[in-house]
């Protein structure tokens, strides 16, 4: 392999989140943080998979993406009306204020590279994982299997 197939080699494995981008958001206590009441839903969708997190009120309030070709997992927060610079995302064992882009669909999306360790802390988060962003309320959400199948179909 010449050195330039290797630096390339190198830079297709790094991770979409660099270190100088992930800071650590302000800790909570996940173990007394509520989780909203509503239900996990798993579909295929053109290119990947997507897990949505609909509350009460029929309301979706948290996607998790697939996009296969890009090997990327989205963690959408809906419903922001106001852009933010990072989600912050906590797990029992991870947290990280990931890079976002807000969407004029009132959409905050954090993608992450399908190798991160932060999916695996969100795929085994004991009970709960939750989103905050800059003007938008935290969400918490229960951990069940939907959003780790999703996780799944990316590294698969």
């Amino acid at each position: 392999m010449t050195k330039s197939m290797f630096a390339f080699a190198a830079a297709c494995a790094l991770p979409l989140v660099s270190s100088a981008f992930a800071q650590a958001p302000a800790e909570i206590d996940l173990d007394t943080v509520k989780p909203v009441s509503g239900a996990w839903s798993y579909r295929s969708i053109g290119g990947g998979s997507e897990a949505d997190f609909i509350d009460g009120h029929a309301d979706v309030r948290l996607k998790i993406r697939c996009n296969r070709a890009a090997r990327t997992v989205s963690v959408v927060r809906t419903g922001i009306a106001a852009a933010a610079p990072t989600l912050s995302i906590w797990t029992t064992t991870m947290s990280r204020s990931v890079p976002s882009r807000f969407l004029a669909t009132k959409e905050l999306v954090a993608d992450i590279a399908a190798t991160d360790q932060l999916l695996d802390a969100i795929a085994f988060s004991r009970g709960r994982f939750a989103t905050g962003a800059s003007g938008a309320p935290m969400v918490a959400v229960p951990a069940w299997p939907e959003p780790i199948r999703v996780i799944e179909d990316c590294r698969s």
